[in-house]
């Protein structure tokens, strides 16, 4: 299950060139099986993808694992995914059963930590690549779980930061 608040194009009073923040929450489902559960976030053409961050509240209990990967993927004229920039751009798959985050932690691209994705680069995570397009784009959030889930069921909180600024035209002057 997914939640989703969020300021964006579909908020009228909201300044064309804000800083945007869309948030949704995962919710684990209780199923018996193995699961899967995607949620994507619009990133209109030259907006600047500012930071991402992932925040365990409660724990996921799938048997297995329950990863989530963070993909960057082009968008067509329809505004449907034509093809892939990466599965796992922002982060390397991060597993939600406290192998890779505990109860209350948060990962996040913008800050040292986390498990660097294939746009994060320079070892340290220092410099991201692609965090402009001229083209819009969808930051996809896959989790798959595998195994049965017990009823303790686990919540996470995505928080996608971005800025779409007025493109202007600078005046350049000789000198």
């Amino acid at each position: 299950m997914v939640r989703i608040n969020s300021l964006d194009e579909r908020a009228p009073t909201l300044s064309p060139s804000a800083v945007r923040v869309v948030g949704f929450q995962l919710l684990e489902a209780e199923l018996s099986a193995a699961g899967h559960w995607y949620a994507d976030v619009k990133l209109p053409a030259y907006s600047y993808l500012m930071d991402v961050v992932i925040h365990a509240e409660e724990l996921w209990t799938a048997g297995t694992t329950a990863p989530i990967l963070t993909g960057l993927f082009l968008v067509d004229a329809d505004g449907a995914i034509a093809a892939e920039e990466g599965t796992n751009a922002i982060f390397g798959s991060i597993d939600l059963l406290a192998t890779d985050l505990t109860k209350g932690q948060s990962v996040s691209f913008a800050r040292a930590g986390g498990k660097s994705g294939g746009n994060l680069t320079e070892g340290s995570s220092t410099h991201y690549l692609n965090a402009m397009a001229d083209h819009d784009r969808i930051l996809r959030f896959n989790v798959t779980t595998t195994g049965a889930v017990t009823t303790a069921l686990g919540e996470t909180y995505v928080y996608v930061f971005y800025a779409l600024p007025e493109m202007d035209v600078p005046v350049i002057a000789a000198t």
